[in-house]
């Protein structure tokens, strides 16, 4: 061919294409073209040599910068205030320019290439000398006293990205590009700016066990980054909600909390490796506090960061539930605001949100699947106010929250005696799917999936169905029954008829009952058949979900038999139950105490299985003290250091657990009087009442929840 090529003259095709055509045509002639398709002698194509490329890159170059300069002047002449926050540079002398950022920028440069959301321009900028912070935190003057003042937060000069371009995982650096200010006037009122937005909205999907449950994450990501006017952006309820909860959780947000020193030795007798971190206390925090990815931001006056979000969340539901505003996500931030009042141990204001979010779920028929309408006349769509989904995630999604609702009330309301919103009996709402086929998206068919009244479906887990969530579900199931068995006993057997009904009441006492046998040996059965892929919440991680699933059922065994049980006597069965599951609590205890899991990462309704366990050891304490059993009593007392240590370290940081340990203190009183031989916590880790707030702060917020539904 390079002989050919020299002899060539351009005009005939050289001698192996010629070759090639005439074989062509020989063996396929109806696929041959008509003549040699010959390129290799094109007279036009002249091979560039090494000078001449880098002629031609100078050339371009040259062209680049010059046009570089021309925009820089046109910017300059601008007179709407782009060129105040945003300028485009030339590249430094003495680099070669052949640079990607060079080619960015020219790209970049081009008006055409600003309004890509998926990839944004990479040219080099230079950031005004304006503070960047105010530019931040210019959507709302209310909100701006949470935070720090803009001084410390200018060293790294984050860039002002719009909203919808604003990664919150991405690291702030220094020189990164930036775009136009945020406007004011579309920044929904006291929202966080994005940035601090995005970080607790990620804070409470890694930190709330339950969170990703309660909201689809992936579809949740990507509307959050949508204009505030689109009427898929989130709903402003929702997200003070969810801004109150993570203020908990979050390294940035010092939440107001109690100014008592804290050791961080073990406490009593009894030891562990959790330690205490140091309160916050004007603004520095201590060495083993959490790590800080961000600037501190400190709130400001008597009501808290998340105490004022969840008052602006309540007042935001109140507003639209009238309205019917997208009233599903009204029912999620009403959930979040539970979470949020129980933590903080407000327990009228759980009782009220938890009846709020049921009946709002009962009104969008939530609790009803598909298939198991009431008889009516009328079509199933016009019977609830939730529209169709208009697709399998959120069909998931409805089932998940409904069943967050459910259990919610039933461990909440547990240590009550209040009657329940929605009975079990009007539920027919099927199980949903396991996690991981709820975040992929993956479509789980419904026509197996067990239910409420589905036989035996307690103890019968199915493999495909089956996750900690679900588990976790049963288990509450188990507390529903205790509950309505404890709280309707004496109604039904005052008012049975004859025949089965008044037979299932023979005998002298409850535990004699066929109901009360039945249920005492499904417990049992449901701790021992747990299945094997589930029976160990502790490992090499916890399982904040599958914790709570092992530790209900041992409370629903002591409460199913605490009313019951005679400790004094030797042999009685319901004595040995509660004592059994106090045991079975203390044992998970041990478990998480043997690991440097922090306990504010658990579901906070754990603390109510361990105040359940220690009341139910007080009470064999004390009986034990009058047999004057030395040992039995120096070992109960170390079970119940136990279980308050672990509602001092969970009060470290939420309310809930020195609520609790006062009232063990209080049952502790009562039962053996302050004169017993648990010497109780030292003063720094016992409870003190908080003074009440001039300004209401989270009385306020419980009060809110009181006339939630109108």
């Amino acid at each position: 061919m390079t002989d050919s090529a020299s002899s060539s003259d351009g005009a005939m095709p050289c001698g192996p294409c010629q070759r090639s055509h005439a074989y062509a045509a020989k063996n396929t002639p109806s696929l041959a073209p008509p003549e040699p398709d010959c390129t290799f002698d094109d007279p036009d194509v002249i091979a560039e040599g090494p000078k001449g490329k880098i002629a031609r890159l100078e050339s371009e170059i040259a062209e680049l910068k010059a046009y570089i300069q021309a925009m820089n002047d046109v910017w300059a002449k601008c007179t709407c205030g782009a060129a105040h926050s945003v300028k485009v540079s030339s590249p430094p002398p003495g680099t070669d320019g052949t640079s990607p950022t060079d080619r960015d920028s020219s790209s970049a440069a081009s008006p055409s290439a600003f309004p890509s959301p998926i990839k944004p321009p990479a040219p080099t900028f230079e950031f005004s000398d304006a503070p960047t912070t105010a530019l931040m935190f210019s959507s709302g003057s209310e909100i701006g006293g949470f935070f720090l003042s803009p001084s410390p937060w200018d060293i790294r000069k984050p860039p002002t990205l719009p909203f919808h371009l604003m990664d919150p995982l991405a690291p702030i650096l220094e020189g990164s590009p930036g775009c136009f200010d945020i406007s004011t006037t579309v920044w929904p009122l006291n929202i966080p700016p994005p940035p601090v937005l995005f970080h607790l909205v990620e804070t409470f999907f890694s930190s709330v066990p339950l969170a990703s449950r309660l909201i689809h994450k992936p579809t949740f990501m990507a509307n959050i980054r949508q204009l505030p006017t689109s009427p898929d952006f989130p709903h402003v309820g929702l997200l003070h909600a969810i801004c109150g909860l993570a203020a908990l959780y979050s390294p940035i947000i010092n939440e107001a909390r109690r100014d008592n020193p804290r050791d961080s030795g073990p406490a009593g007798s009894f030891n562990s490796g959790i330690v205490y971190r140091p309160n916050a206390g004007q603004g520095v925090q201590g060495e083993r506090y959490f790590p800080r990815n961000l600037e501190d931001i400190i709130d400001a006056g008597e009501e808290s960061f998340g105490a004022a979000h969840i008052r602006w969340a309540a007042a935001s539901v109140r507003m639209a539930i009238g309205r019917g505003d997208r009233l599903f996500q009204l029912l999620q931030a009403t959930l979040v605001c539970t979470w949020y009042a129980y933590s903080t141990g407000m327990t009228i204001g759980v009782y009220t949100w938890t009846g709020s979010a049921i009946k709002l779920a009962a009104s969008l028929g939530m609790n009803v699947a598909n298939g198991f309408e009431p008889l009516s006349r009328l079509p199933p769509m016009m019977l609830s106010l939730l529209g169709l989904p208009k697709n399998h995630t959120e069909a998931e999604t409805v089932r998940n929250v409904f069943w967050i609702s459910y259990v919610m009330e039933r461990i909440y309301c547990a240590g009550t005696v209040w009657p329940l919103t929605m009975s079990d009996e009007d539920i027919s709402q099927i199980l949903p799917c396991r996690l991981s086929d709820f975040v992929s998206g993956a479509y789980v068919p419904t026509q197996t999936r067990q239910c409420i009244h589905t036989e035996n479906m307690i103890l019968n887990h199915q493999p495909l169905m089956t996750d900690p969530w679900t588990l976790y579900i049963k288990a509450t199931i188990l507390i529903s029954k205790v509950r309505t068995f404890n709280g309707r006993y004496r109604t039904k057997k005052g008012f049975s008829g004859s025949g089965v009904e008044q037979a299932a009441f023979m005998g002298s006492s409850p535990i004699e009952s066929q109901e009360f046998m039945i249920l005492d040996q499904t417990i049992s059965s449901f701790i021992q058949g747990m299945p094997k892929a589930f029976r160990e919440p502790v490992g090499i991680t916890v399982d904040p979900v599958l914790y709570m699933a092992h530790l209900l059922p041992f409370m629903a065994m002591i409460q199913l038999h605490d009313p019951h049980a005679k400790p004094e006597l030797p042999n009685d069965h319901s004595a040995t139950q509660v004592l059994l599951g106090a045991r079975g609590i203390l044992d998970l205890i041990y478990k998480v105490c043997a690991t440097s899991f922090d306990l504010l990462f658990l579901d906070h309704s754990c603390s109510f299985c361990w105040f359940v366990a220690g009341a139910a050891i007080i009470r064999f304490l004390k009986v034990n003290m009058q047999q004057k059993k030395e040992e039995e009593v120096a070992r109960m007392t170390q079970e119940l250091g136990a279980v308050k240590f672990m509602l001092s370290n969970l009060g470290d940081r939420t309310i809930i657990g020195l609520r609790q340990i006062k009232l063990l203190e209080e049952i502790y009183d009562i039962e053996i009087g302050p004169g017993g031989p648990f010497t109780g916590l030292p003063p720094a880790l016992q409870y003190k009442e908080p003074e009440p707030s001039p300004s209401g702060g989270l009385n306020a917020m419980e009060d809110s929840g009181l006339s939630f539904i109108d």
